[in-house]
């Protein structure tokens, strides 16, 4: 979503992106987010939401992002501005875990698949190993084998490759791939996910 919104906010004179709709407490919180993190232009309007008139987006062009949205209340809202501001040839763009909820929209759903085995190790690597840092022979097959057990989910690369980015211990590696090992046990995929991102947290130190 970040993507496509990067390469067409260019192409919108109203542009606004607004992350982790379900971390908010409520529409209310989420109306407020995106009438205060609108862009006009490439610059920010600073005017909140009690400043907004209906007629201000009329027949302008909005692009608007709502990512991971969940719920019934969270399409209402995103119904009732698109109804509201009636902007004339705008994007609305939301992403979700639940397919019910983007079927509900008159919109074309797009799945977003697993990485592949060469882009998950490229991202793993990003991680892991910044440029021009290159990993040590002994971790090389640690690197394909705890790629492998990522299951190609961008987050789970993102975090087990920030976590191993300073161990130089092979052994460090090795307890890692077998805590991902574990992990698999797990039927669903959200509990595998967060079964997986418990490895890092699970070796964090008390502070």
């Amino acid at each position: 979503a970040k993507l496509v919104f990067n390469e067409l906010c260019a192409e919108y004179e109203y542009t606004c992106f607004v992350p982790s709709c379900t971390n908010m407490k409520n529409t209310k919180e989420i109306e407020d987010k995106i009438y205060s993190s609108i862009y006009h232009l490439g610059k920010q309007v600073t005017q909140g939401v009690e400043k907004w008139k209906p007629t201000d987006l009329r027949q302008q062009t909005l692009l608007l992002v709502l990512d991971d949205i969940d719920n019934g209340s969270h399409v209402a809202l995103l119904e009732g501005i698109a109804s509201k501001n009636d902007c004339a040839n705008s994007r609305y763009i939301v992403t979700s875990r639940n397919r019910d909820i983007l079927n509900s929209l008159d919109s074309c759903v797009f799945d977003v698949k697993f990485l592949n085995p060469k882009s998950s190790t490229k991202l793993f690597m990003s991680y892991a190993f910044p440029y021009p840092t290159e990993p040590r022979p002994s971790l090389k097959e640690w690197v394909r084998k705890i790629v492998a057990k990522c299951d190609g989910l961008p987050l789970t690369l993102e975090v087990i490759g920030t976590y191993l980015k300073t161990k130089v211990s092979e052994s460090i590696w090795i307890q890692c791939f077998q805590a991902l090992d574990e992990a698999e046990n797990v039927v669903s995929l959200d509990e595998k996910l967060w079964a997986k991102l418990r490895v890092s947290y699970d070796r964090l130190g008390s502070q």
